[in-house]
């Protein structure tokens, strides 16, 4: 019986410790050995790992670009922030298409940050992350390398929102 209730609070444990709060202040997680790269994804595109939806908004010409960008920050509250500015979309958009996947990894968070793009005609395009790791197409998630200047424009989306800025005031 005792034994039972040492495996129990064991494995409590070690579910709580894959669910620790993030600080996007902290810098880039070191890899763990679970997410160590393999040469099977070392360098492979994002793009590769995309729905066909998502392949669909990373294609599109410059002239298509959405006219909406909603940062979704779910952590222990829950946070969305907007932009409309086009070079900031840009960006983001050319940040996505530059980002690398390394490996496969087994460790999910609780934390998720989402990128939903708006089009003028209504249609949207989701990229939904786990902490830094991509959750793809085959809904497995993938660490990502490249991908710092996605982060700093992302991060910066939510600097810019004003209800953001009344709050760190």
């Amino acid at each position: 019986m005792k034994k039972r209730g040492a495996a129990a609070l064991l494995a409590a444990i070690c579910l709580l410790a894959g669910c620790a709060a993030s600080d996007p202040a902290l810098p880039a997680e070191t890899p763990t050995p679970t997410e160590t790269s393999s040469p099977a994804y070392q360098g492979d595109s994002l793009f590769a790992y995309c729905t066909e939806r998502q392949r669909e908004l990373l294609e599109l010409p410059h002239e298509e670009l959405p006219v909406e960008l909603i940062f979704h920050h779910w952590t222990e509250t829950a946070a969305d922030y907007e932009t409309r500015d086009e070079t900031v979309i840009a960006g983001v958009l050319q940040a996505l298409r530059d980002v690398s996947v390394e490996s496969e990894s087994s460790i999910v968070s609780t934390d998720n940050r989402g990128l939903t793009f708006v089009t003028a005609q209504g249609d949207t395009y989701s990229f939904w992350f786990d902490k830094r790791r991509f959750e793809g197409v085959d809904g497995r998630c993938y660490v990502l390398s490249e991908d710092e200047k996605l982060w700093e424009l992302v991060w910066g989306i939510r600097a810019a929102d004003p209800d953001y800025q009344d709050l760190m005031r």
